[in-house]
């Protein structure tokens, strides 16, 4: 969206137009555009407003009902924090005691909207003058400034929330963070300039390049991990997951502490597989130290024990077997098992071309899990385990 569409947008006639609308279908998209249209809106404003209703409908997954008052641009959306994740940002930012938060390059809003609600005054700066629009929009009780962020000087701050572009205009996921805007390097020089600071990060950002006396989180809710962010003088140094709003200590006493991997040991009753959030941060061996449970294989990241673990997905082994279609197919007739998830780790295998080769079977669920087990790989057929962690 350039200027002149958020301005039309926004406009009252766009408001009045916007709110008007029934609940978008894409199906009807087309039909509703030529009434309006017929109705005498101008074409350039019903098609920015179907963009905005689209967008709205699509920002409920995120937002809720939120979404029905808030304005999106599509970079603005794909990019934004979850609501609960962006209040739980605010949450770390008031009980360490923060007052005024600058949000370097706040896009629509999302983070800056949880830190109004949570009573801190706030300073939101977006370069971009079609985004900077639209979080005005959406921050009735924040300062919103359009210009560059890393240079912005904000008076009587004492917190800088910065969430750096880690994608390419045409959308690819920039992988070196020296190579973001504000690079990784310009985000730490920033965040040292304040009392309190969080810094959103790749969540596959190294261990080695982390500030040691940092408090970093990975944040995964429904089995979906949703970002990492470097957290300074905001909590206890080390590195730490939430799955679901439960948070786990990874062990670590500093951020960059290399992880020391666990001894892999044999097959019990059950391969756990813990959330990405548990990954990422180096909390197996945690977790392997305090349930008594180990790797499969050495650099492999699924556990084997018991006992269902909180974090983790947990699946009774029923036969394990040859990585081989044709053993997999007996086993699959022998235990009843018809639909058929796939989840591979450690290995090169096709998993299309093997449901080729396995062909269709019927009965109940089950899953095959393709993994290195003590070295060598192997196809191990599971069924999924209710309850704690799964």
């Amino acid at each position: 969206m350039d200027v002149s569409e958020v301005t039309a947008l926004l406009s009252p006639e766009g408001r009045a137009l916007l709110e008007s609308l029934p609940p978008y279908r894409g199906d009807d998209a087309l039909a509703l555009a030529g009434r309006l249209r017929r109705e005498g809106h101008a074409p350039e404003l019903v098609a920015v407003v179907l963009t905005q209703a689209r967008l709205r409908q699509r920002a409920r997954a995120k937002f809720g009902n939120l979404a029905e008052t808030l304005f999106f641009t599509q970079a603005g959306y794909e990019q934004s924090s979850r609501w609960s994740v962006a209040q739980t940002h605010a949450a770390q930012f008031a009980r360490a005691g923060a007052r005024h938060v600058v949000d370097i390059g706040c896009g629509i809003g999302a983070d800056s909207l949880a830190f109004c609600d949570a009573d801190l005054q706030v300073t939101a700066i977006e370069s971009d003058p079609a985004t900077a629009l639209i979080a005005r929009a959406n921050l009735p009780a924040a300062t919103v400034l359009c210009e560059d962020g890393v240079t912005a000087m904000v008076p009587d701050t004492d917190a800088v929330w910065l969430d750096p572009a880690r994608r390419t205009s045409t959308g690819r996921r920039i992988k070196d963070p020296q190579s973001w805007s504000p690079t990784y390097g310009q985000a730490l020089d920033i965040a040292a300039s304040y009392r309190y600071s969080g810094i959103k990060v790749a969540p596959g950002i190294p261990h080695s390049i982390l500030p040691a006396q940092a408090h970093v989180v990975w944040t995964s809710e429904g089995g979906e991990l949703l970002e990492a962010v470097v957290w300074q003088g905001t909590g206890t140094p080390g590195r730490y997951a939430v799955v679901d709003r439960v948070t786990f200590n990874s062990g670590a006493t500093s951020a960059d502490e290399p992880v020391i991997p666990s001894e892999p040991s044999a097959l019990g009753p059950l391969l756990l597989e813990p959330n990405a959030a548990l990954i990422r941060a180096g909390a197996i061996a945690r977790l392997c130290s305090t349930y008594d449970v180990a790797p499969v294989s050495d650099g492999i990241a699924y556990l084997t024990g018991e006992k269902p673990l909180p974090g983790c997905d947990s699946f009774a082994i029923r036969e394990v077997l040859r990585n081989d279609a044709k053993d997999i197919k007996r086993a699959l007739d022998a235990h009843g098992i018809g639909a058929l998830e796939i989840k591979k780790r450690g290995t090169d295998t096709d998993v299309e071309l093997l449901r080729k080769r396995i062909g269709k079977h019927t009965g109940r669920p089950g899953v095959l899990i393709l993994t290195p087990v003590l070295g060598r790989h192997r196809a191990i057929l599971a069924e999924r385990v209710l309850g704690e962690g799964s």
